[in-house]
C-alpha cells in the first residue's frame, strides 16, 4: 500500500471521528453522524456510529439539515458543523537544499507538497480552491500533515493521532496563483510549519485541539447557522468555479471544483436530546 493522501484521509478519518465523538460527551440518547459528499453521484453519504450508510441528494440533505423533532416533552436539538482537512504526505529529507527556507536547522527536517496545479477544467488548483474557501466565514479549512513515514504505521490497530499536525489555512500567506511549486516545510516534528517558496511561519494545531474547536463550534451554533453555513461553502465551490472556468460548461466545472475537495469535505451531525421548559416538574413550595 502506498501512502497517498486519499490512503491518509481513510487511515485517520474514523479515529478523529472518535475522538471529537469522546470529546462531545454525548449522552445515552445523543446521536452522532457525518456525511461526506460523493461528486460521481452528487449525494451526501450519511454514516451513523455504527458506520451504517445513507444516501442523500442534494435537496434530501438540505431538507434533513432544517429537520428537527419533538416527542414526550423533549426536543431534539440538531446542529453540524462543516470542515475540510486535505490531506498532504510529509516526506522526510536529510539532504540540505539551496530552496530550503532559513529556518530549517535541523536533520532531518520535513516536507509537504502543496498542490499548486491549475486544473483544466475548473482554472484553479487544490490549494487556490481551499484558500478562497477559507475566506468564508467560519469556514475551518487546514491542511492535515501527518509525521508518518512507513507504511507498517498503516497496519495499526490503534491509531495515533499524536503525531497528526493541522496547519490552519488563516495562516496562509497566499493562494499561490502563480501555477510554481510551492511546499510546507517543518524543521521538526513538532515545529511551527513554515509556508513557502517565500517563508511564512505558520499556525499548526493538535488533533486533540481541533477536536475542541468542532465541539466547541457545535454546542454555539444553532441549525440554522448550520445550514446557512454548510450549503453556503458547497455553492461557493461551485458557484466560484463556474465563473472562473472558460473552457468548458459551467456545471461541469462547478463538479469538477466539488470532486477536487470531496475528500476534504465532513460534516458532522449532533443529535442531542434536551428537555423543554414545559416538560421540568414545577418546584415544590
Amino acid at each position: 500500500m502506498t501512502i497517498s493522501e486519499t490512503v491518509l484521509e481513510m487511515h485517520y478519518h474514523q479515529p478523529l471521528m472518535k475522538l471529537i465523538r469522546d470529546t462531545y460527551g454525548l449522552g445515552p440518547n445523543g446521536k452522532f453522524n457525518f456525511y461526506k459528499y460523493t461528486p460521481q453521484k452528487e449525494v451526501f453519504l450519511g454514516f451513523d456510529q455504527a458506520y451504517a450508510m445513507t444516501e442523500l441528494s442534494d435537496a434530501e440533505f438540505f431538507a434533513h439539515l432544517k429537520a428537527s423533532a419533538m416527542k414526550d416533552g423533549y426536543k431534539l436539538k440538531r446542529t453540524f458543523v462543516a470542515y475540510f482537512l486535505q490531506f498532504k504526505v510529509v516526506n522526510e529529507l536529510r539532504k540540505y537544499q539551496k530552496k530550503n527556507p532559513p529556518q530549517i536547522k535541523s536533520k532531518p527536517y520535513f516536507r509537504a507538497a502543496l498542490d499548486t496545479t491549475k486544473n483544466d477544467n475548473t482554472g484553479f488548483s487544490q490549494h487556490e480552491l481551499l484558500y478562497n474557501l477559507n475566506k468564508n466565514k467560519g469556514a475551518m479549512v487546514y491542511y492535515a500533515c501527518p509525521m508518518l513515514f512507513h507504511k507498517a504505521a498503516l497496519y495499526e490497530i490503534e491509531v495515533n493521532l499524536d503525531p497528526l499536525r493541522l496547519i490552519d489555512f488563516s495562516s496562509c500567506p497566499s493562494e499561490f496563483s502563480d501555477n510554481s511549486k510551492h511546499y510546507i516545510y517543518f524543521d521538526q516534528q513538532q515545529a511551527d510549519p513554515i509556508w513557502c517558496s517565500d517563508p511564512v511561519v505558520g499556525m499548526a494545531i493538535t488533533a486533540k485541539e481541533f477536536a475542541q474547536l468542532v465541539v466547541g463550534r457545535l454546542h454555539k451554533t444553532s441549525a440554522e447557522e448550520s445550514v446557512t453555513q454548510v450549503s453556503g461553502l458547497v455553492a461557493t465551490i461551485k458557484e466560484g468555479v463556474r465563473r472562473r472556468s472558460e473552457a468548458v460548461a459551467g456545471d461541469e466545472a462547478a463538479r469538477s471544483g466539488v470532486a477536487a475537495l470531496a475528500d476534504a469535505l465532513t460534516i458532522v451531525s449532533v443529535d442531542e436530546v434536551v428537555e423543554t421548559q414545559q416538560a421540568r416538574p414545577a418546584s415544590g413550595g
